[in-house]
């Protein structure tokens, strides 16, 4: 009996011993094949609705529009212009030669949102955020820019007699935010507390109030007065301080007293009774 011989029945009394013979060592040789496998369904992407679609914002500030996708996959995220459709930003990238605008991903939050730096008026609008599903679904932010207003009482003169106050007051009826300050300014310089004659009382809200009081005005008083809140339209009034005939004059109306306006008023019925009588004398002649 050869060598080889030997080791084919070796191995076939191995086969023939083990629990199974040679069946179970067919078994194991065997490939198997894992059943197919059927893909779950995909969720379809949905917009956070704890995100508001308005959005106010001061005039030269920045504008944030945010839009949360949920379920995003492989889809994209895209900002348009509803005015223009114009396409301002896909994914992270930016399609628009306003640089003012700039797509600013939050992958943490799966937020795309958009900025709009130094905002307009014109800025207002509605844009939409759209996800480039199957078919696309979008979301629309209605974008409202304030430009505030500064509005000086009495403006745009007022009339003070020399020695009276000069008592100035600005309101600026709306803001989205309290601006961060609100400045006098006499002659382009701004205006600062000086003992008791010049005092500041503001007070900084969604309405803004300040009321500048001159006591004892001075020649160097008079000129313009501008009121200049931040991020706001300035307002400005002309002063005129009052030396000579008229050293009482009213703020914020005529620089005629009411004194001279009775002596105007008697020079008036003089001139009028004269006419009269000679125009009776003329008649009965």
């Amino acid at each position: 009996m050869t060598l080889q011989h030997a080791a084919h029945l070796l191995s076939l009394a191995l086969l023939l011993t083990c629990p199974g013979g040679l069946s179970a060592w067919e078994r194991a040789a065997r490939h198997v094949v894992p059943p197919p496998t059927v893909p779950g369904p995909t969720l379809p992407p949905v917009f956070d609705p704890r995100v508001s679609n308005n959005v106010t914002v001061t005039a030269t500030k920045t504008a944030r529009l945010s839009c949360i996708v949920h379920n995003l996959g492989n889809n994209s995220v895209s900002w348009i212009r509803h005015r223009d459709l114009h396409i301002l930003s896909v994914g992270a990238q930016t399609y628009t030669s306003d640089d003012r605008f700039e797509a600013v991903p939050q992958a943490a939050k799966g937020d795309w949102m958009l900025s709009i730096k130094y905002a307009l008026p014109r800025d207002s609008g509605q844009y939409d955020c759209q996800v480039s599903s199957t078919p696309p679904t979008a979301r629309t932010v209605h974008l409202t820019v304030v430009e505030p207003r500064a509005k000086i009482l009495r403006a745009p003169e007022m009339h003070v007699g020399l020695g009276s106050p000069i008592n100035l007051t600005c309101e600026v009826d709306y803001s989205p935010e309290p601006p961060d300050y609100l400045h006098w300014y006499h002659k382009e310089k701004m205006v600062r507390k000086d003992g008791d004659r010049v005092s500041v009382k503001t007070k900084l809200g969604r309405s803004s109030f300040s009321q500048l009081v001159v006591r004892r005005a001075r020649p160097d008083d008079a000129g313009v007065y501008t009121c200049s809140p931040a991020h706001a339209i300035e307002h400005s009034i002309t002063v005129h301080v009052l030396t000579g005939e008229y050293p009482a004059a009213m703020q914020g109306g005529s620089s005629v007293t009411c004194a001279g306006r009775r002596r105007w008023a008697l020079l008036l019925t003089a001139t009028v009774t004269l006419s009269t009588s000679v125009l009776l004398t003329y008649f009965y002649m």
